[in-house]
C-alpha cells in the first residue's frame, strides 16, 4: 500500500530532477571534453548515478513500505550505504580537478593527490563493509557500524589533504594560466560546501543512541530530513553545479586542437622539428620501457629462483 507523498519524499523527486540534470550535463562535458581530460566529470557521472539509484531507493521504500518500518528494511541500508559512498566520487573529482593544473602542481604534488585516491577506495570498501553487516541493523533503525566509522574517519583525513592541496598550489597562483586559476577558484569556491558534507557524514558516523532513535538527528535513514537537506543535499547540489559550470567553460577538444594548430602555425621549422624529435623520443622511451621492465621482472624472479633452488640444494 503506498503512503502519501510527504516531506521526505519531495526532497527525493526534487534530488533526482537535479542530479538527472547534472548526469547529462556530466556526460555532455566527457563527450566534448575527450576522455584524456575527463576524469573530472567522469567521477561526476558516477556521482549522478550513485545519487540517482539511492534517492529512486529511499523514495520506493519511503512510499511502499509502512513508515514503522521503512529503518529496519535491507534497501534501507542500500540507500545509507549510497549516501556515505557518494562522498568517494566527489573527491575523486575534486582531485582530479587540482591534477588538472599543470605549472601551480609540480610533479611532487601530482603523485600525492594520485596518492589520495588510495585511501578513498579504502573508505569506500570500508562504507560498504560497515553497510551490509548485520550489526547496522540490530537496533531499531540503521546504524553506523566500526567499519563504516573508519570509511568515514579516512574521508576526513582525505579532505585534510585536499585542503592543503589547495592550499600550496593556490600560493603558486602567479604561475597559473587563466583556466587554471579559474579551476583553482571553483574548488576553492566549493571547500566550505564540502566541508558542510563532511560534518554531516562524520556527525552520522558518530552519533549514538541508547533507546530512542527520535534523538539520532543526523541518522542518514530516520534522522531529521530537514537537516540532512540543508547539510548534505543541498551542499551537494552547490559543489556539483559549480565543478559542470567549470566543466562548461573549459575549452572542448575541439577548441584545444584548433589552439594548438595555431601554435603549429607560429612555430618556426627549427621548433617544429624540435618538437617532432622530441616527441618521437618520448613515445620510444616509453615503448622501450614497456618492453624492457617486464624482461627485468622475469630476471629477477628467474635469478632469485635459481638463487633459492641452490640453498635447497
Amino acid at each position: 500500500m503506498g503512503q502519501p507523498l510527504e516531506y521526505p519524499g519531495i526532497v527525493n523527486i526534487v534530488t533526482l530532477i537535479v542530479f538527472f540534470i547534472y548526469l547529462v550535463i556530466s556526460l555532455y562535458l566527457i563527450l566534448s571534453r575527450g576522455l584524456g581530460r575527463s576524469w573530472p566529470w567522469i567521477w561526476l557521472t558516477t556521482l549522478c548515478v550513485c545519487r540517482l539509484v539511492q534517492v529512486s531507493m529511499d523514495l520506493a521504500t519511503t512510499q511502499l513500505t509502512p513508515i514503522e518500518q521503512v529503518p529496519n528494511t535491507s534497501v534501507s541500508s542500500g540507500v545509507a550505504i549510497l549516501t556515505s559512498m557518494g562522498l568517494t566520487p566527489l573527491f575523486m573529482s575534486t582531485s582530479s580537478l587540482l591534477n588538472t593544473t599543470t605549472k601551480p602542481k609540480g610533479r611532487r604534488m601530482q603523485w600525492i593527490l594520485l596518492f589520495v585516491h588510495v585511501p578513498l577506495v579504502i573508505s569506500f570498501i570500508l562504507i560498504v563493509a560497515g553497510g551490509i553487516d548485520p550489526d547496522s541493523r540490530d537496533g531499531p533503525t540503521y546504524a553506523a557500524t566500526e567499519a563504516t566509522k573508519a570509511g568515514i574517519s579516512l574521508y576526513i583525513v582525505c579532505f585534510l589533504i585536499l585542503i592543503w592541496a589547495t592550499a600550496v598550489i593556490s600560493a603558486r597562483l602567479y604561475l597559473a594560466d587563466p583556466q587554471e586559476v579559474k579551476i583553482l577558484t571553483t574548488v576553492v569556491l566549493s571547500l566550505p560546501f564540502f566541508v558542510v558534507d563532511i560534518v554531516y557524514m562524520t556527525c552520522f558516523a558518530f552519533e549514538s543512541w541508547v533507546d530512542k532513535t527520535s534523538d539520532m538527528k543526523f541518522n542518514v535513514i530516520s534522522g531529521d530530513v530537514t537537516i540532512q537537506l540543508c547539510m548534505q543535499v543541498i551542499m551537494e547540489y552547490i559543489v556539483v553545479g559549480l565543478y559542470l559550470l567549470l566543466g562548461l567553460e573549459l575549452p572542448t577538444k575541439a577548441a584545444r586542437l584548433r589552439e594548438q594548430i595555431e601554435e603549429v602555425k607560429e612555430m618556426s621549422a627549427d621548433q617544429i622539428q624540435e618538437t617532432i624529435l622530441w616527441k618521437l623520443h618520448e613515445a620510444i622511451s616509453r615503448v622501450v620501457a614497456a618492453m624492457i621492465m617486464p624482461a627485468l621482472k622475469f630476471s629477477h624472479w628467474m635469478l632469485g629462483k635459481i638463487l633459492r633452488s641452490g640453498q635447497t640444494t
